[in-house]
């Protein structure tokens, strides 16, 4: 880095000038004119971030510290290299208590990932696997994992599918799942919206906006979810699932709105992960009700 020019309040001893010259390598303040060192050794107090040439990044410090881990996720690793096996062996004698965490939030950063969640659901199903690791420790990362990422998503109000769980889970099956939530909501404390049951409503913004439909589509899609998960009502419906009746409610739209009606029923079962005889058994009692 370049010295820089600096008037300073007083004056050089030796020639009187005014201007000297801050050295940050060396943290020298040197007269621009006779060389005279006027301070040395000086705190650079600026913000610690610089880059070089061979080094783009500007980060001089390492990654944010993790509160979810004893440790701050601060801890050190010994690198291997040739005559330093005997080091590397000592360190995997060591235990690390959070290595189970790490890889729990590895697998539900790359699952939220996947399906395309916000970093708040992600932080909160971190916080609900910290809390559940201990009544989950008997299960695979990646069923616990899918199980904390469908209680966030409840938490939150952006609910996803049991089916959608499996698809970017790990050797895992949809049964295992639920029973890992049904685990989470007995032995933690959650609030209420997790032990609420899911309506279909929850399901139609976000179907909608897959389904590129119309801004008229989509409110009048909302305002039939809401007629549906009205609980005066649920005996129209019963034995039919809140998906189902979400993708009916789409494919009933379709039939209703010439802006939406390129939309077939086989794209609607599609986006919705409702199958298309699961959809035409439940548009029956929505036509009843419409």
């Amino acid at each position: 880095m370049a010295p820089k020019r600096k008037r300073v309040s007083q004056d050089c001893g030796e020639c009187g000038n005014d201007v000297f010259v801050e050295d940050n390598i060396s943290g020298d303040l040197v007269c621009k004119e006779c060389g005279l060192v006027k301070e040395g050794h000086r705190i650079d107090k600026r913000a610690e971030w610089r880059s070089f040439e061979d080094d783009k990044g500007k980060e001089r410090a390492g990654g944010a510290s993790n509160p979810l881990l004893s440790d701050g996720g601060l801890s050190a690793s010994i690198a291997l290299a040739p005559g330093m096996q005997h080091l590397a062996r000592a360190q995997a004698q060591l235990k690390d208590p959070n290595k189970r965490l790490k890889r729990g939030f590895a697998a539900i950063s790359e699952m939220c990932s996947s399906l395309r969640l916000s970093s708040t659901v992600k932080d909160r199903a971190c916080e609900i696997f910290t809390e559940a690791e201990k009544v989950l420790r008997e299960r695979k990362i990646h069923e616990s994992g899918a199980a904390c990422i469908y209680t966030a998503c409840r938490i939150e109000r952006c609910p996803r599918t049991f089916k959608e769980m499996t698809a970017v889970a790990r050797d895992t099956n949809m049964v295992i799942i639920m029973r890992c939530f049904k685990t989470i909501t007995k032995k933690l404390n959650l609030p209420q919206i997790v032990l609420d049951t899911i309506k279909a409503s929850d399901y139609l913004e976000r179907f909608c906006s897959s389904l590129n439909m119309s801004k008229e589509g989509t409110k009048v899609a909302k305002h039939l979810g809401e007629i549906v998960s009205d609980r005066d009502k649920q005996h129209l419906w019963d034995g039919k699932s809140p998906i189902s009746m979400a993708a009916a409610i789409l494919l009933l739209i379709t039939q209703l709105s010439d802006d939406d009606s390129h939309l077939t029923l086989q794209q609607v079962s599609s986006h919705t992960g409702a199958s298309s005889a699961a959809i035409r058994s439940a548009i029956v009692p929505l036509h009843a009700a419409a």
